[in-house]
């Protein structure tokens, strides 16, 4: 282990005892045993929905809304994408700069700094404050979801379009096409497939977005979860979340589809031997991409979307108001200690549900990915039921949102970091789960193969090659999600999680929009501290 790594895990290691310090460990204080009752109806209430003819035609109208918000909520990422990483990709500054000039590199820099801010804000936030200005409207979940989805897909497809070869544009270039029309003709339509194939890995992460922001008022299933909860009517509960695991479930297949066979092609063409020709079009992403452009404006039509309400007067009073009544942002009475120990409570839970996320993932992985040969002593039927199962019990811990997680939690334990923590902790690990098991069913499995030919057992073959190849790669993605687990953060202050979250729950009801402001700009902060540690550790582990 080289010195970098030795660092990382001395401070990984003091990190985790910090949070589980600064979130207890006496079971006195931690749980209330009084309220597995309420868990257990709430468990029992999964196998029997409430579904009758009116609420199923409820949940149907409001699953059509949730996939309205993801739709045009992912599009518009898109569109915020494909220009923003256009202007943030190094090519485009060297092109039309040079490469060693000042100017070119500061252009750079500001582009991707623009980014920055959007991208470390949750879309819970973004909503809060739409909703100041443009009250209830279903434009607050589109551009909740578009906009910062749309940073993170520019800085996405900035890196693509860097590492797609420039034969194609120099070509252009020397031919006498301008930089910026060599870039948009040569460059961009070879990574105009892996664009679209990540936007439909963002449209599934827009469910779920869309599923969160209906809680906090935002309209759909997830409103109505929200009205079914504060009534503790558990059989219309999951009626509502049976409806948003299917359309989840959908979004997941259809995605996972399109990234597997995008893989497929490119490994195949990039095998063949005619590097100069265009790759060949994916026939399933083509229609995908028709049957979505063809719901487009069905969902526009679906939400009544009224764009002029964006620039309409009451819109820009409100939007003054708004900015004048946040400036200055104003620490509040705990003074800047307060918000720094909130700053590091909310990194505390962000670490304890990684951690609890990664490790029952990295085991679940296992029997949820679709390779078999990895399995010991089980007959064929027995291995795809296992695998269904743990696919499903995945599925439903990352379609449910986080805050109905939380206040399933907050029956059993009492308010502070560990509900909020073990809530995170379950959404995440089906993330995670999932994410992991794609790594397993890509992995090689040839130094796997040669030990067994050479007489290892199936565990050692496992634990000599399976289990050190894949180390590093589930290392990275625990990492990632700990920089999104940092944003989610703000989504688990309902039920009293400790933190940045649950200061911006109070000051949100109490309209103190000085505080909010700062209790964003911490969180902002936070998260790009976050962001730099996660880079420079995934570095060390490559």
């Amino acid at each position: 282990m080289d010195a970098a790594r030795r660092r990382w895990l001395i401070v990984v290691a003091l990190g985790l005892s910090i949070s589980i310090g600064r979130a207890g460990i006496d079971p006195s204080r931690l749980v209330n045993t009084n309220g597995w009752s309420q868990v257990s109806s709430f468990l029992a209430a999964a196998v029997q929905p409430d579904l009758s003819s009116e609420l199923v035609l409820v949940a149907a109208r409001e699953s059509l809304v949730t996939l309205a918000f993801a739709l045009l909520g992912t599009t518009l990422a898109m569109v915020i994408g494909l220009v923003g990483g256009v202007a943030s990709t190094e090519r485009v500054w060297r092109s039309l700069d040079g490469s060693r000039s000042r100017r070119g590199r500061m252009g750079w820099l500001l582009a991707r700094l623009s980014l920055i801010i959007p991208r470390s804000m949750h879309e819970v936030v973004f909503g809060l404050l739409l909703v100041n200005v443009l009250g209830l409207n279903p434009l607050v979940a589109v551009l909740a979801i578009g906009i910062p989805f749309g940073a993170v897909t520019a800085k996405v497809f900035a890196e693509i379009l860097d590492e797609v070869p420039g034969d194609a544009e120099r070509t252009l270039r020397a031919g006498g096409a301008s930089p910026m029309a060599a870039l948009l003709v040569g460059t961009v339509p070879s990574a105009a497939a892996d664009l679209l194939s990540y936007g439909f890995y963002r449209f599934e992460c827009g469910i779920r977005s869309a599923a969160v922001l209906g809680i906090v008022g935002a309209g759909g299933l997830g409103f109505q979860l929200a009205l079914s909860f504060q009534s503790l009517r558990y059989e219309q509960v999951w009626t509502f979340l049976w409806a948003l695991i299917i359309i989840s479930g959908f979004a997941d297949r259809l995605s996972s589809l399109i990234r597997r066979r995008r893989n497929r092609t490119a490994v195949a063409w990039r095998g063949s031997d005619r590097e100069s020709a265009a790759a060949p079009a994916d026939p399933v992403l083509r229609s995908a991409v028709a049957l979505g452009a063809a719901a487009i404006p069905v969902a526009y039509w679906w939400l009544s979307i009224d764009l002029t309400t964006l620039w309409a007067p009451r819109a820009r009073q409100l939007a003054g108001e708004l900015v004048r009544d946040s400036i200055p942002p104003r620490v509040g009475a705990g003074g800047l200690a307060e918000l720094l120990r909130d700053a590091g409570d909310t990194v505390a839970l962000a670490v304890l549900s990684i951690v609890l996320a990664w490790g029952v993932a990295s085991i679940l992985a296992f029997p949820a990915s679709r390779t078999h040969r990895h399995r010991i002593g089980i007959d064929r039927a027995s291995r795809r039921l296992l695998t269904a199962l743990t696919r499903f019990v995945l599925l439903v811990s990352r379609s449910v949102p986080p805050p109905v997680w939380a206040l399933v939690v907050v029956f059993v334990l009492f308010p502070g970091l560990w509900p909020g923590a073990v809530a995170l902790a379950i959404y995440n690990a089906g993330v995670l789960g999932r994410l992991q098991s794609e790594v397993i069913e890509n992995l090689d499995r040839s130094p796997e193969d040669v030990l067994r030919s050479s007489g290892a057992s199936s565990l050692g073959a496992i634990l000599l090659a399976t289990v050190p190849a894949l180390g590093g790669r589930f290392v990275a993605l625990g990492l990632y999600r700990w920089e999104v687990a940092i944003r989610e953060t703000v989504v688990v202050g309902v039920v009293g999680a400790a933190g940045l979250g649950r200061r911006l729950d109070e000051q949100t009801s109490s309209f103190d929009y000085q505080g909010i402001l700062a209790t964003i700009l911490a969180l902002i902060v936070v998260t790009l501290a976050v962001d730099v540690a996660s880079a420079s550790m995934r570095r060390s582990v490559r």
